[in-house]
């Protein structure tokens, strides 16, 4: 079981947010709300941002949500570590939103192949499957907007997910 002293300091090394290492009274009394903020949401928002998995992405009138998690392996039959899955829905009349992960590209550098995508009003649900980045880095995941699909995939209006270190 995670102790709220424990969410309250994965939330800060998420953030990058130097932690103190005392603790006032509420929080050793073990009041949820006074660790995040004050309010039981701030509670709520502290433990889905501990997990680290579920993302939502927002560009224009295009949103993503979904859930970034790491699979297991066997060494008979291994599978690449970094599953995502979810949804992309564009609430616009006009206009084209796409998902993309990043992937390790020729020359070191870094490509953004697209996942899914949707022009004009929809949705659409996506799944993938990914390596680490070189030198074992989790891939982001970014929402790009455009009023075409080759102008959405040219990356200029993103949201990006960057995931989490491991703790």
């Amino acid at each position: 079981m995670t102790t709220v002293a424990i969410r309250a300091l994965a939330v800060c090394l998420t953030a990058g947010i130097a932690c103190a290492a005392g603790a006032s009274p509420a929080v050793a009394a073990g009041d949820p709300g006074a660790a995040a903020g004050g309010t039981a949401a701030a509670a709520d928002r502290t433990a889905v941002a501990a997990e680290g998995t579920e993302f939502e992405l927002s560009a224009g009138r295009v949103t993503a949500t979904g859930i970034y998690d790491l699979a297991m392996s066997i060494p008979e039959r291994p599978v690449p570590p970094v599953v995502v899955s979810g949804t992309l829905a564009n609430y616009g009349r006009t206009g084209c939103g796409v998902v993309q992960l990043a992937a390790n590209g020729p020359a070191d550098e870094i490509v953004w192949p697209t996942l899914a995508y949707v022009c004009g009003p929809g949705r659409t649900a996506f799944q993938a499957r990914s390596a680490y980045l070189f030198g074992g880095a989790k891939p982001p995941l970014r929402l790009c907007v455009g009023p075409t699909l080759a102008h959405a995939e040219s990356g200029r209006h993103c949201d990006v997910y960057t995931p989490p270190p491991d703790l």
